[in-house]
């Protein structure tokens, strides 16, 4: 794998995973996820390895 490859996955992953971070903060906002609320804490904890993966691929 090339630089400029990893170098772009490990970007994309840090933002994914930052914004599944985010996601469980929402929980006030029960209208606008209606049906995913319970899939918060694993969206918390995917988002915390894929940060993990994109820092640790720079």
């Amino acid at each position: 794998m090339d630089k400029a490859t990893k170098t772009q996955i490990s970007i994309v992953s840090f933002i994914a995973g930052l914004i599944m971070l985010f996601i469980p903060y929402l929980k006030n906002f029960d209208s606008v996820f209606p049906g995913i609320s319970q899939y918060f804490s694993l969206m918390f904890y995917l988002g915390l390895l894929l940060v993990i993966a994109g820092y640790y691929l720079k």
